[in-house]
Formats: C-alpha cells, sequence, structure tokens
C-alpha cells in the first residue's frame, strides 16, 4: 500500500488536466436513468459477493495452500506484484490519453470514477484489516486479512474492463490474468493467505462498480448498459483456478493413510453447436503419508508431482445460471521428489515415476454473471499402481489406488 499515494497523486493530476480534455470530445451520451444505473451497481455487489464469500470458505485451505508453497517454491522472493497491481489502471489510463473512447464522456469523469474506486478500496481494506487483525503467514504483522494488493490488481482490472471491456472483450482474461498473477505473488512470496487473495479480488469488482455508480450519479449520464444474464447451454473458452483435497481409499481402522493437496489451471473449451465440452488441466500436488498413533497423526513422508488432465464432458442446466458439469477424464501424475520426514518411521516410499489413471467427476456451478462463476468439483479416480512404502521393522504398505477429492475455484467465462 506504500506505492498508492503517489498513484492517487497521479490520478489528481490527470483530473486538474481533464476538462481540457473533455471539451475536445463529442458528448452524446444518455441522460441518467437511476433505474439503470442502481442495476449496474446491483450488478457489480452480484459480481463481489460470491467472491467475498468465497474467500471466507478459502480460508478453510489456508494452511493447504501454503503447504503447497512451502513444498515447491520456499525461497521465492520478488516484488513483481507491487507494480503489477496497476498495470491494469495504466492501460485504462493510457487508452484515454491516446484518444480511445470509453464508456464515459470525458477524462474528467473517468479519472473521477478511479479515483473514487481506489479511495473505495482503501477504506475496506483498511477497515477490514485493522478490525480483523488476522496475522500474515510470514508472522510479520497483523494485517494480513485481506490482501490490499490483490484488491487494488482487481479495482484495476475491473475499472479497466467497465470502460472498455465491451468495446475490446480480449480485454477481461488479460486483466484478470493480470490481477490474478498479483494474488499469486502474494501467495508466493508468503505476504497472503488464500483466503486473503481471494476476498481482495471480490472487494476490488465492487470497489471498480462503486466508483462508476458514484460518477454516473455526479455527472448526470451514463452509457453503460446492464449485462444480460448468461444463458445455457454455454459455448467458447472459460479458465478455473482448482484448489483441491483428495484422500486415498484405504480401510476402516488402517495404521496409514495418505492425503493430498493440489493447486492449478484448468480451461474449458465448448465448440459452437457442439454438446460436449473439451476440458485440460495442470496442478502442483503434494502427496503426504501419514500414521495413525497414540498421541495423534504422525506425518511420514511427502512426494511431490506435477498433475496433467484431459476429459470430456457435458453441462446440464439446473436452475437459472445454476448448471453441473459431468465428465470423465484421464489423469497422468508425474512425480519430481520425495521427502522421508520421519525416517525412523519409514524406510523407503516406491512409486513408478509416472502413474497414468482415470475417473469421473461432478461438478456443480454457478454462473452469477456473464464472465464469473464458482464451481465445486468432486470426483473419484482410479490409478491401477498403487503408493508403496517399508515402515522400519515392518511389512511393506501398499496404498490403494482409489482416490477421492472435492475442490473449489473460480471460473472466468472468455
Amino acid at each position: 500500500m506504500r506505492l498508492f499515494t503517489p498513484f492517487l497523486f497521479v490520478l489528481g493530476l490527470l483530473s486538474a488536466h481533464a476538462p481540457l480534455c473533455g471539451q475536445e470530445e463529442r458528448i452524446d451520451s444518455l441522460r441518467l436513468n437511476r433505474t439503470e444505473v442502481n442495476k449496474q451497481l446491483l450488478h457489480g455487489v452480484k459480481m463481489a459477493a460470491p467472491i467475498v464469500g468465497a474467500g471466507f470458505l478459502q480460508t478453510l485451505n489456508n494452511q493447504y495452500v501454503r503447504e503447497l508453497r512451502f513444498a515447491y517454491y520456499p525461497r521465492f522472493r520478488h516484488r513483481y506484484d507491487d507494480y503489477l497491481q496497476f498495470v491494469p489502471l495504466a492501460g485504462q489510463l493510457g487508452l484515454r490519453l491516446a484518444g480511445v473512447r470509453g464508456v464515459t464522456d470525458n477524462l474528467l469523469q473517468m479519472a473521477s470514477a478511479d479515483a473514487i474506486a481506489s479511495l473505495t478500496m482503501l477504506a475496506l481494506t483498511s477497515a477490514i484489516k485493522y478490525t480483523a487483525r488476522v496475522e500474515r503467514p510470514d508472522g510479520s504483522s497483523r494485517n494480513s486479512f485481506p490482501s490490499g494488493h490483490t484488491t487494488m490488481a482487481f479495482t484495476s482490472a475491473e475499472l479497466l474492463n467497465i470502460e472498455y471491456g465491451d468495446r475490446f472483450p480480449w480485454l477481461r482474461p488479460i486483466s484478470y490474468t493480470i490481477a490474478t498473477a498479483t494474488g499469486v505473488g502474494r501467495l508466493l512470496n508468503n505476504r497472503h493467505w488464500i483466503g486473503d487473495v481471494v476476498t481482495g479480488a471480490g472487494l476490488g469488482i465492487l470497489s471498480a462498480h462503486f466508483g462508476y455508480w458514484a460518477t454516473d450519479l455526479l455527472f448526470g449520464r451514463s452509457r453503460r448498459n446492464h449485462t444480460p444474464s448468461p444463458l445455457f447451454p454455454r459455448e467458447g473458452f472459460l479458465l478455473y483456478l482448482p484448489i483441491e483435497s483428495g484422500t486415498l481409499h484405504t480401510k476402516q481402522g488402517a495404521e496409514w493413510y495418505a492425503v493430498s493437496r493440489a493447486f492449478g489451471l484448468g480451461v474449458e473449451y465448448t465448440p459452437p453447436s457442439f454438446p460436449l465440452f473439451l476440458q485440460a488441466q495442470a496442478q502442483l500436488a503434494l502427496h503426504r503419508i501419514y500414521r495413525h498413533s497414540k498421541t495423534g497423526e504422525e506425518l511420514g513422508a511427502e512426494l511431490k508431482g506435477i498433475r496433467l488432465q484431459l476429459g470430456l464432458g457435458k453441462d446440464f442446466s439446473i436452475w437459472e445460471d445454476f448448471g453441473l458439469n459431468v465428465s470423465t477424464h484421464a489423469r497422468l501424475i508425474r512425480y519430481v521428489g520425495q521427502d522421508l520426514v520421519r525416517p525412523e518411521e519409514i524406510q523407503r516410499v516406491s512409486v513408478p515415476r509416472w502413474r497414468i489413471g482415470m475417473g469421473i467427476e461432478l461438478a456443480p456451478h454457478w454462473q452469477f454473471t456473464r464472465h464469473l462463476g464458482i464451481r465445486v468439483p468432486c470426483g473419484v479416480d482410479y490409478f491401477p499402481s498403487s503408493l508403496r512404502f517399508m515402515p522400519l521393522g515392518g511389512e511393506e504398505v501398499r496404498l490403494r489406488g482409489l482416490s477421492y477429492y472435492i475442490s473449489s475455484s473460480l471460473e472466468v467465462h472468455l
């Protein structure tokens, strides 16, 4: 947030310069329709509320995602997220200064929306940070929730999308990708929990819509139109970011068991006038082997792996914007490392370098706007090969190749 003061100073300079620029633009916007303007704000709330709710739920995964971070990038340190958060907003201002017309009539109206949105974002995050007082993952302070960088990044992205998204639809996936990369940077730098980042994304979107709503009322005119609800069946591409928890099937009362955590990126494509969708997914996974003991659960070993998945499925409409994806897929796991956490318990772990399996998945989802949605996939996988390990002083243990998983994910419809 230290970079925020000079950012507001730049917006102030643009606002001062704006009347000169505004005189050169022909005002042909619609006179203010308060009902339509209020619908736009309601649309922003409808976008933000499910994401904020998902952020609160993702706090349950805080420790799991942090474990993945330490397993794969324990020494990651980079400050790119300090600057990346402003890139979409810089793009918006650059397009306006280059003479590209957006939904506002002049630079003054657009810069006012940016300033109000940014101040709203700052007020929301500061109020929550110093009320919740959640400790940061690195233990440096107690102002972790929500992530200010991520909130600013999604405010920035949504300001660009509101101004130019209808004219240039390809800006939406680019801006959301940049904002998401900022949030991922906060996780990799060990500065925030996953719940902080997801909640910040929702607050950022809400702040941007509030900024445009306020300036529409202030300037008394608007050319924004209410976005209609999405329709089934869906066509085209969508991206999603699954956070998955799973467990290998074991007999009741078994001494040893294994769990998995994974985080990755998925893409689906539904061809026009085609009843099925194609699916591809890549994940970083962490498998952990535990032992039940009298003193509790003891971690014995960790396995790191890269998952690749290809699938085919069908999307069914349930009710209005709610649907159900039913799919079958093939999964490939490439193990890239293992660590015997308790060598006094486990002598060795034997896994094939590659494991190939197949599975089925049910994914309830809610597409709450034309471009954003939430899904909760759950499924079963079967791998013919098993995880095998040798406890010290005991017989070899085999964990079956049958596993169950559940995940949660945000969707971006392109």
